[in-house]
């Protein structure tokens, strides 16, 4: 079946029976947009004739995955590292070789590695813009947006670079599409080459064919590799320091000479073996891994390596020239594994390396996120059929389940950085969207109408694609080390825990208002006073539970400012942020007291809020100014837009249904009074 018979057969559906027909159209259309994609990515192989590298056994994958590497200041599993190279380049968390096998992160960098000659021919780029492609002087493919081998690419590589170099010195906010597309391309590029060409030093050997001092070190007629150089290295050094001491500089010229040139050589080969630091530093003051790059570079400054370095060294170059033999390949892969391992461990840095591969592996948060989506499903149809009651009472209970694997994966992201929940713009994400969720839950439980629970499925949806599309965009690990500011775990805990918890409650407030908006705007069971009274009554709580964490965490933030700059409060961006959200919320409650707002108006002021929210969570990071300018994000600023406006048109509904009320009300009145005077005069007539 096609994707455009699909799409016609749902759109006979719905015409026939909208109701009855739904979730027959769901499934369709979510059929025809993974028969598409799947079309669109098999079309990134057409042709492709080349060889395939053989799969690697489940055994030699986790050990690759749970090696440890230093990246961004921590100590990680090269899993992790290898996911967000795959995000970055390719897009997607997994990847689909020329045979067809769907692989994950840590296979796509083995193959990287270990068969650069193959790998390099995989359609692995994503360009979002084949514009872009025909700019630098390729041929683009048919999709606009589609993947791009590496042997495509390169092709054009020196135009491409130069390009980029000029579009770099572009300001950000000034750049075309295409441009900031030829950037992301040349930097993947770099990546990818960084990666693909890590282990050609294994390959090389060091033939000296020098007479003398320096070729005496290097006898082999077939050369040595890059582990037995730098491991004869300081001998070689000795010897030439004696031998100037007894007999005089000018009698070293030549060995002067062939000690450049072999210095030459090893500067080419080791220059692409870093940005992979696998190798722990021995002292306890070496807070910083090394790469081969880094053990070539302690040679140019005649420092003698380090025994275990060496030994490691030897060991990952033989893993190379064992590619082809599986069961050698993995007995010499899990010896270079235990040799990291437990170094790593004397340093104290490997012990959360395997819990992190288990949090990645199981995708709590990825279960959690389509959990939710079931969930929004299961009340789409209580809505649609509301008379079959069990729908209605599993609606909360069901949302328990997306709701405890968002906490799970929230607890394991806590014990693996050893921090609260809350340090990043991502983390907020999570920790926002569970705690609205879990009030979502509560308020269900408490009044079963539906209304709650169906908000929190959508909350929790929503929320969740909001943090894997953050997480994309940005493509860099989630768990990073933290700002100077940020690195205090007491003031992480009582300050950002508390703050985030009343952006949630007002969230949330705003969320439940926007279903008191549109069920009067559509006039949807406008005669059930009583279903309206108990929606403000949701909001109404939100609202309060919001106040009462945003002031403490304002107040918090206060202090913690005077314990980290030495002032209460200095109206800082983020600050003032904190204080709006504050004083609206009181605005909203003394108007109610007053009479000034009723439900109508609740909901409207609501929604006023949670633009405030939006902007002290996320707008006034935009600014690029204040002590707080630590969280930007770039290309925020259109999203943000685009929900104030949004918001301001939701608004706009509530105006009008205030308009239209109010005028239909007078009317009655009106008409009332008519028919009071009517009746009068018939009776005296």
């Amino acid at each position: 079946m096609t994707a455009q018979s699909i799409t016609s057969r749902k759109l006979n559906c719905t015409v026939l029976n909208p109701n009855r027909y739904a979730w027959r159209t769901m499934v369709l259309g979510l059929l025809a947009v993974l028969i598409t994609g799947f079309a669109s990515e098999a079309a990134a192989y057409e042709g492709f004739e080349g060889p395939t590298v053989p799969r690697w056994s489940q055994e030699s994958v986790d050990l690759f995955a749970s090696l440890p590497v230093q990246e961004g200041g921590r100590v990680k599993p090269l899993d992790t590292y290898a996911q967000f190279a795959m995000l970055r380049i390719n897009g997607q968390r997994s990847f689909r070789t020329p045979d067809g096998e769907r692989i994950g992160p840590s296979e796509w960098l083995m193959d990287i590695l270990f068969y650069p000659e193959i790998a390099q021919h995989y359609a692995t780029f994503i360009v979002n813009n084949s514009e872009s492609i025909t700019a630098i002087g390729l041929t683009a493919h048919q999709e606009r947006r589609d993947r791009y081998s590496y042997a495509e690419l390169s092709q054009a590589r020196t135009r491409l670079m130069q390009m980029a170099r000029e579009y770099t010195d572009i300001d950000v906010a000034y750049r075309t599409p295409v441009e900031q597309e030829i950037i992301n391309i040349a930097q993947n590029l770099m990546q990818f080459e960084q990666m693909m060409h890590f282990l050609d030093f294994s390959d090389h050997r060091f033939a000296v064919i020098d007479e003398g001092i320096v070729g005496d070190t290097f006898p082999e007629t077939d050369g040595v590799p890059l582990s037995a150089v730098l491991q004869r290295m300081p001998g070689l050094m000795d010897t030439l320091r004696t031998e100037a001491q007894e007999h005089g500089d000018e009698s070293l010229d030549q060995e002067i000479a062939a000690l450049s040139r072999l210095m030459s050589e090893l500067d080419t080969v080791a220059r692409f073996a870093q940005g992979i630091p696998l190798f722990p530093g021995l002292r306890e003051d070496m807070a910083e891994w090394l790469t081969p790059a880094d053990l070539t570079a302690a040679a140019f400054a005649f420092v003698e390596p380090h025994e275990e370095h060496i030994a490691l060294l030897a060991k990952l170059e033989s893993l190379k020239g064992q590619r082809g033999d599986r069961i050698a390949f993995q007995a010499a892969l899990a010896d270079f594994h235990q040799d990291v391992t437990s170094m790593a461990n004397a340093r104290g840095e490997y012990s959360k390396v395997p819990f992190e591969v288990f949090f990645y592996r199981w995708q709590f948060l990825f279960w959690s996120q389509w959990t939710y989506v079931l969930c929004f499903l299961l009340a789409t149809m209580y809505w649609l059929m509301p008379r079959i009651q069990v729908l209605h009472r599993a609606l909360p209970w069901a949302l328990i389940v997306p709701t405890l694997l968002l906490i799970i994966g929230i607890v394991l992201r806590c014990i693996i950085r050893g921090r609260p929940p809350v340090t990043t713009l991502y983390e907020t994400i999570l920790f926002i969207t569970a705690v609205a969720v879990v009030i979502a839950i509560i308020i269900e439980f408490l009044n079963r109408q539906g209304i709650a629970g169906s908000v929190g499925a959508f909350l929790g949806s929503f929320g969740l694609f909001l943090a894997f599309r953050y997480e994309a965009k940005e493509a860099v690990d989630t768990m990073p080390s933290l700002v100077a500011v940020l690195d205090s775990n007491y003031w992480l805990s009582i300050h950002v825990i508390t703050i985030t918890i009343g952006y949630a409650g007002g969230l949330l407030a705003a969320a439940l208002a926007h279903i008191y908006i549109f069920g009067k705007l559509f006039r949807i069971k406008e005669d059930n006073k009583k279903q309206y009274k108990n929606i403000t009554r949701m909001t109404y709580g939100a609202l309060c539970f919001g106040l009462v964490f945003s002031v403490v965490g304002t107040i918090l933030g206060g202090v913690w400012a005077n314990d980290s700059w030495g002032r209460f409060w200095g109206w800082d961006p983020k600050e003032n942020g904190a204080l709006m959200i504050c004083l609206w919320s009181l605005v909203i409650l003394h108007a109610r007291m007053g009479g000034y707002i009723r439900d109508l108006g609740i909901a409207i002021t609501s929604i006023i809020l949670g633009m405030i929210i939006v902007f002290a969570w996320w707008g006034v990071n935009l600014l690029g100014v204040g002590l707080h300018s630590y969280g930007f994000t770039s290309g925020i600023m259109n999203i943000v837009a685009i929900y104030w406006i949004v918001q301001s048109i939701v608004i706009a509904f509530g105006i009008y249904v205030w308009l239209r009320d109010t005028g239909e009300a007078m009317e009655a009145k009106s008409q009332n009074k008519d028919n009071a005077k009517q009746e009068a005069a018939d009776v005296q007539a």
